[in-house]
């Protein structure tokens, strides 16, 4: 079995200004499941809330892999028998001293051990999500349909084009 999965921190992704909730919807639509990492409610979770029709929320519990989101996101994908990921998050660049990389590499790494392809982005807040990253998460699911093999994306070499 096989799926995309689309899991985004509601902070700082800018789904309510701009074209960002247009982007969102358009990432959400092309997901077989969708989450959102547990936070208190704000404004922009409950915008975000709105645009990711049916999404869980995955608790700040275990931190088997060093930090609790990248736990969460490999239980939420293997339980429902995805084989794919979508992590929007702004703590993705963040520099880990306990770790001794980012939170970035550290998912790429275990998710890469779980067999996961992940698709790993951190919005720059000034801009928050836009039409282009809808349309690489649009390819990213894309290429599933047209049976091309896996690949892993190395999200600083897109952040540019976005």
């Amino acid at each position: 079995m096989g799926g995309l999965g689309l899991v985004a921190d509601a902070r700082r992704l800018g789904a309510s200004r701009g074209g960002g909730a247009a982007a969102l919807w358009r990432m959400s639509a092309v997901a077989d499941e969708r989450a959102l990492f547990w936070r208190q409610s704000s404004r922009e979770q409950a915008r975000v809330i709105g645009l990711l029709p049916q999404a869980c929320f995955l608790p700040p519990e275990g931190v088997e892999s060093g930090w609790w989101k990248i736990d969460a996101v490999i239980d939420f994908v293997t339980l429902r028998g995805l084989d794919r990921v979508v992590w929007l998050d702004g703590e993705l660049p963040t520099y880990d001293p306990r770790l001794g990389v980012t939170y970035r590499e550290a998912a790429e790494d275990a998710l890469a051990d779980a067999g996961i392809t992940p698709f790993l982005f951190a919005p720059d807040p000034s801009l928050g999500l836009t039409v282009g990253l809808a349309e690489l998460v649009e390819d990213f699911a894309a290429r599933r349909l047209w049976s091309l093999p896996s690949y892993r994306l190395s999200v600083p070499a897109f952040e540019a084009a976005v």
